[in-house]
């Protein structure tokens, strides 16, 4: 069955000149704690991760040249190192393949946020060349390549709304639950995912885990439990790293509004019954960026 996230296809019998065109979709953190650190200095975490409508969109055309080219709408991600290209070498390399190909990364996604955009990316070029390509590896492999790519990149893979993600983020367990409506407000800033681990000090045993509480209260579409049981032991964090983004907060819980910084941030997003697009907007003077989405 060819994934939903496949907006287009067309295969060649060489191969030379298919081409596929995918969404790759943002995510939202509604739980986020750290409970350990691997030797090597990563972070051992246990996240409950939806996945929202706001995507970007890879066009992936295979050609017989060896090169490997990636152009964007966003320059900056014009380069060697975009996972997108990381993807394309890894999939040569493990199916002893040949091919270049001409990519197109259509950026909606703000870069270091806390959207898993680059994650994201990695996993739809993965889902796009697996179907593209026939080569008929199966999730427990695109699991296996997904995790030397990122840390959320094997929940997108999934392709499945909502999971409880653990360890790097590699180990994945899907569950259905409600839908919701988000506005995601971004301070149109970069964090580093790395210097906001880094300022967490976060004490392991400090909170209590409510994961069971929460994915309660996402299949009963119990707002009020959903809102209490939300938890980021990086939101403290991620507002002491960059000002803009404590200001960002308190500026919208001084408006009532419900607000939490997704992953390490810099985004924050809302669940909202009764907030409105002109309440959240008004008072921040174009400071920010907000797009409204819903569960995908």
């Amino acid at each position: 069955m060819v994934s939903p996230l496949i907006l287009s296809l067309r295969k060649q019998k060489n191969f030379y000149g298919s081409k596929v065109k995918i969404l790759s979709p943002a995510k939202i953190n509604l739980y986020l704690n750290i409970t350990g650190k691997y030797a090597n200095g990563y972070h051992r975490i246990e996240s409950i991760v939806e996945r929202v409508s706001l995507c970007d969109t890879i066009d992936i055309e295979v050609t017989k040249s060896l090169k490997i080219a990636v152009s964007s709408n966003l320059k900056s991600l014009v380069t060697n190192d975009n996972l997108c290209v990381s993807v394309a070498k890894l999939i040569n390399k493990k199916c002893n393949l040949a091919y270049g190909y001409d990519i197109f990364l259509d950026k909606k996604i703000p870069v270091g946020a806390g959207l898993g955009g680059g994650s994201s990316n990695a996993a739809s070029m993965l889902i796009a060349l697996n179907e593209l390509l026939n080569l008929k590896l199966s999730l427990e492999e695109l699991y296996k390549l997904g995790s030397k790519l990122g840390s959320d990149v094997n929940f997108f893979l999934a392709q499945r709304r909502f999971a409880v993600i653990s360890g790097r983020g590699q180990y994945v367990k899907p569950f259905d639950a409600k839908t919701y409506n988000h506005f995601i407000v971004w301070p149109n800033l970069t964090l580093s995912t790395k210097k906001v681990y880094e300022k967490s000090r976060v004490k392991l045993t400090k909170f209590l885990c409510n994961v069971k509480m929460l994915k309660y209260a996402l299949k009963k579409g119990d707002l009020t439990l959903i809102k209490k049981n939300i938890f980021n032991a990086l939101d403290k964090s991620a507002c002491n790293v960059c000002g803009k983004v404590r200001k960002l907060k308190n500026h919208l819980n001084d408006k009532n509004i419900f607000a939490r910084v997704t992953g390490s941030g810099s985004a924050m997003y809302t669940i909202f019954d009764n907030d409105s697009l002109q309440t959240i907007d008004r008072g921040l003077n174009k400071s920010c960026s907000i797009f409204e989405v819903n569960t995908f």
